[in-house]
């Protein structure tokens, strides 16, 4: 499964060409008609929803019959469009990125399975009272005491207090830019809150680090690295 988002992409633009080379000889319009069918394949709510009972129940069948991953397992939750290479790709909604359509907020995988979690600007689209059940849920599956957890999010109050100064572009940043579901921010993070929350999930080691996704470029943004502890 790790890799196949890639491949699939490169499928996919290899079929698109082929389409357009049948389509200029015998004037026809199967391009157009192959391009609707793909935006149902992905944005299907049907479809997904089948996905998310499907691809999960598929990953437990795999542990329960023992067939376990040969390498270290990373998990890059809400994926969005983007493709980790030697990841698995988890996101709610079906994209070319997309290895396993699932809820992050309840993984199928067993109790110190994965090595890390990396997750980047997801966090701000949970409702702010989930997120403690949500890391609560990464804490069991990641390795006791050596499994790592990544975050990054938008740091709500640099992008406050830049929109005070007038910089109307934080509205973007504070509230999301809901374009489709799921596009809103439900809450902000700054280190001390998120911070507070992870301690009480069980995360060590909690650090501040320099963020180092795209959206660092273009607002103000928080990354946080911290291990697995041993709950008493």
């Amino acid at each position: 499964m790790i890799g196949s988002g890639n491949n699939n992409m490169k499928i996919i633009k290899f079929a698109k060409k082929t389409i357009g080379i049948l389509d200029n000889h015998f004037k026809t319009n199967l391009l157009e008609k192959a391009i609707k069918l793909e935006k149902v394949w992905y944005n299907s709510n049907l479809l997904n929803a089948i996905r998310r009972s499907k691809d999960p129940a598929i990953v437990k069948l795999k542990y329960k019959l023992r067939i376990k991953n040969k390498t270290p397992l990373k998990l890059h939750l809400g994926c969005g469009e983007r493709h980790f290479k030697d990841y698995v790709n988890i996101d709610l909604r079906k994209t070319r990125a997309t290895d396993l359509v699932c809820d992050i907020k309840k993984l199928p995988y067993p109790d110190n399975s994965v090595d890390l979690i990396e997750t980047y600007h997801v966090i701000e689209h949970l409702p702010r009272h989930d997120l403690s059940k949500t890391l609560s849920e990464w804490y069991r599956c990641l390795f006791s005491g050596s499994g790592m957890l990544i975050i990054e999010c938008p740091n709500f109050d640099d992008a406050v207090k830049e929109y005070i100064e007038g910089n109307e572009k934080r509205l973007d940043n504070i509230f999301g830019l809901q374009r489709f579901p799921g596009d809103t921010h439900w809450f902000g993070y700054n280190f001390k809150r998120l911070k507070k929350i992870l301690e009480e999930a069980g995360f060590q080691n909690i650090l501040e680090r320099e963020p180092q996704d795209y959206h660092s470029k273009d607002e103000p943004c928080l990354r946080v690295e911290c291990v697995k502890g041993d709950k008493t």
